[in-house]
């Protein structure tokens, strides 16, 4: 999905509450935010996609302030949230049958969980983490508008011909839903998967790093956590890594977790050719626009 004329107008909403909620002086954050409209004056392109310009920005907040982990707090709230709420999840879970309607209902928490976002558009920097949790569980009993559950249940069910383990390449979004994330790993392994995990190699806004995957445990059920690329918002092409790169095209099914993903694999799926299941809520008009919506829904969609 390509950047939109609105976008910009998000991409300095979203930078100037980064910058107030860093604890800087406020001259520094009219430095900072002049550097980031001169960048978006001289850069800003409707060819590429929005996380260009996000990563953009960040970078400048990042190295204009000396912060190399902004809203260390925050991200560190938001994996305990997750951690907690993902248990309660994994114990109403077990014991029930494993059928579609219980696969569709992990899914559905998957989604859900995307809303652990301290930096959601729309909801700003400094929402409680309370009210999240809220968010969260109002997503959960809500349906899923585009909803492509059963051919997602039935490619994992199936092993490809000649192939003796199917590899699943998980590339994951936020800090606080990879918490979430672990359980649907451990689904697909128990169906015979073999699944690497993509991380972050650097911190940006809310985006989980190899750290936070550390912490969560995403090592504890995947069977290999790869560095997907520097603190670049969801997945570069220009600065992917060579590892992820080599997992993309030995992956028979990639999963890709939220907006900013969503915005690259939109893009590239066709070149890719592999099937990609996409979980994210939208989180601005423009990407309900891409499935003919106006309203901010709960998406899982296969892409192939």
């Amino acid at each position: 999905m390509k950047t939109e004329q609105g976008c910009a107008g998000c991409i300095i909403d979203d930078i100037g509450g980064a910058v107030k909620l860093m604890g800087l002086s406020e001259g520094l954050q009219l430095e900072i935010m002049r550097e980031c409209m001169d960048y978006l004056s001289k850069n800003f392109s409707f060819d590429s996609i929005p996380s260009t310009h996000i990563t953009a920005v960040h970078r400048i907040a990042k190295k204009l302030s000396g912060q190399r982990l902004p809203f260390e707090k925050l991200r560190t709230n938001c994996n305990d949230v997750g951690l907690k709420l993902s248990a309660k999840l994994s114990r109403k879970l077990k014991g029930q049958k494993k059928d579609l309607k219980a696969f569709e209902l992990l899914v559905k928490w998957v989604i859900a969980s995307n809303h652990l976002d301290f930096r959601t558009v729309g909801t700003g920097y400094e929402v409680p983490l309370k009210k999240i949790e809220g968010h969260v569980l109002e997503k959960v009993k809500a349906p899923l508008v585009i909803n492509d559950c059963k051919e997602f249940y039935k490619i994992l069910n199936s092993v490809p011909i000649k192939v003796s383990q199917p590899k699943l390449l998980y590339i994951h979004d936020n800090v606080g839903e990879i918490a979430f994330d672990k359980l649907l790993i451990s689904e697909a392994r128990q169906k015979g998967w073999f699944v690497t995990s993509a991380l972050r190699g650097g911190p940006i806004t809310s985006d989980a790093t190899l750290e936070d995957g550390a912490y969560v445990g995403i090592q504890e059920v995947a069977h290999m956590v790869i560095c997907a690329g520097p603190d670049t918002l969801g997945i570069s092409w220009e600065e992917k890594s060579p590892e992820l790169t080599s997992a993309l095209n030995e992956a028979d099914l990639i999963v890709s977790k939220g907006q900013a993903n969503f915005y690259l694999f939109s893009e590239k799926f066709k070149e890719i050719q592999k099937p990609i299941m996409c979980l994210l809520t939208t989180k601005c008009p423009y990407v309900s626009s891409y499935f003919k919506k106006s309203e901010l829904i709960s998406v899982a969609k296969l892409l192939k």
